[in-house]
């Protein structure tokens, strides 16, 4: 098994901080837009309070005008080329419509309905509030209601005290409040002949307020809202990925801090072979195995030959290049599925799962014995080194990892006496 493969399989896992951060990021947007939402529809609710309250106090304001009209019994104007009498002031309502007082002065009445009318003409020119008044039983056909007043009228009748609504009219949106007006007794000059009593619903006067006008004055608010949250936004976004870069670095620094920990544990410094905690671990786990299996294991023990006089002449440097170039031979000769470890100095041990019969692995023991006997060259030195070889195999030799290493230690030691270069079974 291949040094990454372990570090994979044992790597410390760690929370996956980017998916952290993109839910934190999203989150953050997300509270914002609701904020600016609500803040807006908060703006909204403010201007439509506005609205009413401006149509509220300009009709009270007009039924206070018409009030202080009719308890004067009309008012006296003169009669001009733009003022002229009222047609539907009949002589029943008004003997007294108009008055010459002189040659060129003659007065007309303007009763209550005849004023508003014509303020809410003037108003209308000036593309302001418009008013009118709306009766379902008009005098003057221009105060007809309309269908969005009889809507309302039918609203009030049913004990509504006033009703409003925002509507499109003339492809502009206007915000519409109908107030009622009930006959008092001032009001019976002119309407009894109609049949109202005093107390009688007797019509409203309604006001459309063009809501763009206001939007336009409330615009300001809605950009502030807007710069301020997008403000506060990206303040936030560039705090959130400055904190994610901080916590990666250090992240990355801790895994790497694992990392070096994991291989300190469990792999050789200088050849980056197994050690032999993780070697024993393996063992263990090969023997469970063939076990459930039924199968064998071999355990090779090799040991250097003549590494120590190169070691003595050359000094710790070469000798540590060698063992280097051994373990790369030593992988480059056993099976993916093979484990090589370095037990210290020129020891090293090789463990052969998935075995049927201990004769298997003599080619692969013969495959390193030529890899160690083949040259070494070392800083441009030719260096020959060979192996000595001991093998022992479970069950066979023993069933734990002890007793296959001094089994194996033996027969290496056997081959030793004999000269090395050669391998021996237990």
């Amino acid at each position: 098994m291949t040094n990454e493969k372990i570090l994979m399989l044992t790597r410390i896992k760690t929370f996956p901080l980017k998916s952290l951060a993109i839910i934190i990021l999203t989150s953050w947007t997300v509270c914002i837009l609701a904020s600016a939402v609500w803040n807006n529809r908060q703006h909204e609710k403010e201007v439509n309070g506005i609205l009413q309250q401006i149509a509220r106090t300009s009709i009270e304001r007009d039924k206070l005008y018409r009030l202080w009209n009719a308890r004067h019994g009309g008012v006296y104007v003169p009669l001009t080329k733009t003022m002229q009498p009222n047609p539907y002031l009949t002589p029943a309502m008004a003997p007294s419509r108009d008055l010459k007082i002189s040659a060129d002065l003659t007065l007309t009445l303007i009763n209550p309905a005849y004023m508003s009318r014509q303020v809410y003409e003037l108003a209308r020119e000036k593309n302001v509030a418009i008013g009118h008044l709306a009766s379902l039983k008009p005098v003057n056909p221009k105060n007809t209601a309309d269908a969005w007043e009889k809507k309302a009228l039918k609203a009030v009748e049913q004990g509504a005290k006033e009703f409003s609504e925002t509507v499109t009219m003339e492809e502009q949106e206007y915000f519409r409040m109908l107030l009622p007006l009930l006959t008092e007794k001032t009001c019976l000059k002119c309407h009894a002949v109609q049949g109202y009593k005093e107390g009688d619903l007797r019509g409203g006067i309604s006001i459309s307020l063009p809501v763009a006008y206001f939007q336009n004055h409330a615009s300001s608010r809605e950009q502030a809202i807007f710069i301020g949250h997008s403000a506060i936004w990206a303040i936030g976004m560039m705090g959130i990925l400055l904190g994610y870069a901080a916590l990666a670095r250090g992240q990355a620094a801790r895994e790497q801090a694992e990392e070096q920990i994991l291989n300190l544990a469990h792999f050789d410094t200088l050849t980056g072979l197994v050690n032999r905690n993780l070697f024993q671990d393996r063992v263990t786990q090969a023997i469970t195995l063939a076990k459930r299996q039924k199968n064998k294991i071999v355990l090779l023990y090799i040991d250097l030959d003549r590494f120590k006089p190169i070691n003595d002449t050359f000094g710790h440097e070469t000798g540590d290049l060698v063992l280097q170039e051994v373990a790369k031979r030593l992988l480059a000769s056993v099976r993916e599925s093979d484990t090589v470890a370095r037990l210290g100095g020129d020891e090293f041990v090789v463990i052969l799962p998935e075995i049927q019969d201990k004769q298997q692995a003599v080619p692969l023991v013969q495959k390193i014995l030529s890899a160690m006997q083949y040259p070494f060259m070392i800083k441009a030195s030719e260096h020959s080194l060979g192996a000595s070889i001991g093998i022992s195999c479970f069950p066979d030799d023993g069933e734990d990892m002890d007793n296959l290493m001094k089994k194996a230690d033996a027969a290496m030691y056997q081959v030793k006496n004999q000269g090395g270069g050669s391998f021996q079974f237990s």
